[in-house]
């Protein structure tokens, strides 16, 4: 449940006190989901290191093969743009200044900007058909380990 929207504390105000409650409960979630037999794909900024580290345990004992997406930042820019329901520069910002992609390693990357065509679906599929499973990035350390 979502506290009562109010705007004396800005727009952004009741997601900033309810956000740390969601994320523990979308990464706890993860487990219980896969533990039930569900494969999942999911699409998730890992914004903070003690996220990636608070998934790498959450995860251990499952297949997970984490995929690092990019783009360049004037495309993030259009995109934000185009959807209409994001700040403009909040994904610039989650690179540039929160240094998403820092946070230790990926099992596989891409680049988005010019698109996602079936070659780029194809190139991560057979990514994760050729991975190790039990050697996976989120079983790797971060780089603060």
């Amino acid at each position: 449940m979502l506290p009562q929207r109010r705007d004396d504390g800005g727009p952004f105000d009741w997601w900033h006190q309810v956000r740390p409650r969601f994320f523990a409960g979308f990464h706890q979630c993860l487990p219980a989901f896969a533990a039930t037999g569900n494969d999942l794909i999911v699409e998730h900024v890992i914004e903070f290191r003690s996220w990636r580290a608070e998934l790498a345990v959450l995860l251990a004992d499952l297949d997970a093969f984490l995929v690092g997406v990019h783009c360049a930042p004037d495309e993030l820019d259009r995109r934000e743009r185009i959807r209409g329901d994001r700040r403009i520069g909040e994904g610039r910002a989650h690179v540039e200044l929160n240094g998403i992609h820092t946070f230790g390693p990926y099992d596989f990357e891409i680049d988005t900007t010019a698109g996602v065509d079936t070659q780029t679906v194809a190139s991560v599929l057979s990514a994760w058909q050729r991975r190790a499973p039990s050697s996976g990035a989120l079983a790797q350390p971060t780089q603060d380990e």
